[in-house]
């Protein structure tokens, strides 16, 4: 799979690539160096596949269609990237002149419109909104004006310092996963019948979701795995032997599995189960369920097995 990310200059392009594939804490991206060329980078998933993420720099203009024609080619899906801290309309602007010839160039591909540095208080989230408006307003436009009416469009607003990246390029993977639609009816299925409350199919070690089912809470729930991801990693990272995930590049294997106890949303009187187990590497069911049905152990595990092998089938293929 292969993802362009390009934007204004200092817009957070690199704080994005750096902070969700190459594990950066937010405040070692401050100083970022300016990107001048185009830069990949390749990143393992779920030990199938690759995804190339390539940053265009700033200078990058439809004049330079054609010389960038081995990373457009490939390409399922574009991301701008939009500083809200900063005047919007410059970049708007400089959008408005890339776009179309993008998109003349290679028509099937996904526009990703990240509004970034968006911050979770109220106040953010109604710039974001009026900034969205505006946004939407200028590429609708642009679309009209360049004859470009079929785009696929999605937008998101995000952040370094929560999840809401993760979750856009979570949903992202699933636009472009050709496997995703039958991935998602594989999970609702199972979580159907083992009673989950909610079920992710997580690539664990980038945070990014495959797939989930179809009921609802699915950015509280996602939220809620996110941390037990980090927990998980954490503590496996403190008592395993440095040695054993050096040979093997992890510390956990097929069987591996982890629950903790939380409270129910639904039933403040019970239990719920956070469990995670592995599929495949980097690739693991992360579900939410009552503390009944987990002890039903005999028929959650000949579910997941069989869940397990038809997830290795279907991305094989």
């Amino acid at each position: 799979m292969d993802i362009i990310i390009t934007g204004a200059s200092k817009s957070g392009k690199t704080s994005i690539k750096k902070v969700i594939f190459e594990k950066k804490y937010p405040y070692e991206t401050v100083f970022n160096e300016p990107t001048d060329k185009p830069e990949s980078l390749q990143v393992e998933s779920l030990g199938y596949f690759y995804l190339n993420l390539t940053e265009f720099p700033s200078t990058f203009s439809s004049k330079d269609v054609n010389e960038y024609d081995k990373y457009l080619s490939k390409s399922q899906a574009l991301i701008f990237v939009i500083d809200t801290q900063t005047p919007i309309n410059p970049q708007c602007e400089y959008l408005k002149t890339v776009i179309p010839a993008l998109f003349k160039y290679k028509s099937s591909i996904s526009l990703c419109i990240f509004l970034h540095k968006i911050d979770n208080t109220n106040a953010g989230q109604t710039d974001y909104y009026k900034q969205r408006d505006e946004i939407t307003s200028s590429i609708t436009q642009m679309c009209k004006e360049a004859n470009l009416s079929d785009i696929n469009i999605s937008y998101f607003a995000t952040s370094i310092y929560n999840s809401t990246l993760f979750e856009a390029f979570s949903k992202i993977f699933q636009n472009i996963l050709p496997q995703n639609r039958n991935l998602s009816s594989l999970i609702d299925h199972l979580a159907n019948t083992c009673g989950f409350e909610k079920a992710f199919l997580f690539d664990v070690f980038n945070k990014i979701y495959l797939a989930s089912d179809s009921s609802q809470n699915e950015a509280q729930s996602y939220e809620l795995c996110s941390d037990f991801i980090d927990l998980v990693l954490d503590v496996s990272g403190i008592y395993n032997d440095p040695k054993i995930i050096e040979e093997s590049d992890s510390c956990f294997d097929d069987n591996s599995i982890c629950s903790i106890n939380i409270n129910s949303e639904i039933n403040k009187d019970s239990k719920n189960i956070l469990f995670l187990k592995f599929i495949h590497r980097n690739l693991a069911l992360i579900a939410i369920v009552s503390e009944e049905n987990y002890e039903r152990n005999n028929l959650l595990e000949h579910n997941i097995n069989l869940f397990k092998q038809a997830v290795k089938n279907i991305l094989k293929i």
